[in-house]
C-alpha cells in the first residue's frame, strides 16, 4: 500500500497535469455556469407564474428541482470540454514519459509494470472526477445560497445520486476509450486526437452513442431513470472496465517504448 501511495503521489505531482487540471477547473465552471443561466432563463419564460425556488413543496417536486436535473443536459459545451480534459490527462498520463525519453528511468524503478499501471490509472480518474464535480457542486450551490437548506436536502436524494452516477459513467467511458489509445499507439499526439475524435465524433453527428449518451439521461434521472439497469451499466461501467482491462494487458506485454 505504501508503494502504490507512493507511485499515485509521484503521478499526481506532475506539473504539467496539474496545470492543465488547474486550468481545466474554472473553464469547465464558466461553461457550467452560462449553461445554468441558459436554463434558469428557459424554465423561466415557461412556469413564469411559479415561483423559481422552494415554497413548502417536497424538494425533488420543486421548479428548484427541475432547474437542477435540466441545466447540465443543455450545458454541450462543458461536456465536450470535458471530454477533451480527460483526453490530454490520460494521454499525458501514459505517453509523456515515452514521448519524452524518460520511460526508462521510470520503469527502472522498484515497481512493476501492473503497478505502474494502476497508479496512472487512478491518477487520471481522479484528476478527471474532482474536474466533474467541483463544478457541478460549484454552479449548484454557490447561485443558490439564499436556499442553501433546500438545495441541500435535493443534493442528498435518489435521483441526484443517479445523476451523478449518469455523469461519473461519461468519465468513465471517456477515460477508458483515451487510455486504451494511449497504450495501443505509440505516438502522443495521435493517441489524443484519435480518442477524442471518436468520443465527439457521434455527439457532432447527432447520434445517441456514448459517452453522450449519458449527457441524455441527466435530466430523465428526476422522472426516476435509473443507471443501474442493465443497458446503463453494460455501456457506462461493464464497457469501460473491460477496456481498462485490455489496456492494462497491452501496457504490461508492450516494450517500454
Amino acid at each position: 500500500m505504501n508503494k502504490f501511495r507512493t507511485l499515485l503521489a509521484w503521478e499526481l505531482s506532475d506539473s504539467l497535469r496539474l496545470i492543465i487540471f488547474l486550468l481545466g477547473i474554472p473553464s469547465l465552471t464558466y461553461l457550467l455556469a452560462v449553461g445554468y443561466l441558459k436554463s434558469q432563463w428557459e424554465l423561466g419564460s415557461v412556469v413564469s407564474s411559479h415561483p423559481p425556488v422552494y415554497k413548502g413543496l417536497s424538494p425533488i417536486g420543486s421548479i428548484t428541482a427541475v432547474h437542477l436535473f435540466d441545466y447540465l443536459s443543455l450545458s454541450a459545451g462543458f461536456w465536450v470540454l470535458l471530454a477533451l480534459l480527460v483526453s490530454i490527462l490520460s494521454v499525458l498520463s501514459f505517453r509523456y514519459d515515452r514521448e519524452h525519453g524518460y520511460a526508462f528511468s521510470v520503469y527502472s524503478l522498484p515497481f512493476s509494470k501492473g503497478e505502474i499501471f494502476i497508479a496512472k490509472f487512478f491518477s487520471a480518474l481522479l484528476l478527471s472526477l474532482v474536474s466533474l464535480y467541483v463544478p457541478i457542486l460549484i454552479v449548484d450551490v454557490f447561485p443558490n445560497a439564499d436556499i442553501l437548506g433546500v438545495i441541500r436536502k435535493i443534493l442528498f436524494t435518489t435521483q441526484y445520486c443517479h445523476l451523478l452516477v449518469f455523469a461519473t459513467y461519461f468519465v468513465l467511458f471517456s477515460l477508458s476509450v483515451s487510455l486504451l489509445f494511449s497504450v495501443l499507439l505509440r505516438d502522443m499526439l495521435l493517441a489524443f486526437i484519435a480518442s477524442f475524435f471518436l468520443l465527439v465524433l457521434p455527439f457532432f453527428a447527432g447520434l445517441n452513442w456514448p459517452p453522450f449518451s449519458f449527457v441524455s439521461m441527466l435530466p430523465r434521472s428526476l422522472s426516476g431513470a435509473s443507471p443501474f439497469d442493465f443497458t446503463w451499466l453494460l455501456r457506462g461501467l461493464i464497457v469501460p472496465i473491460a477496456l481498462v482491462l485490455v489496456s492494462g494487458l497491452v501496457f504490461t506485454r508492450r516494450d517500454v517504448l
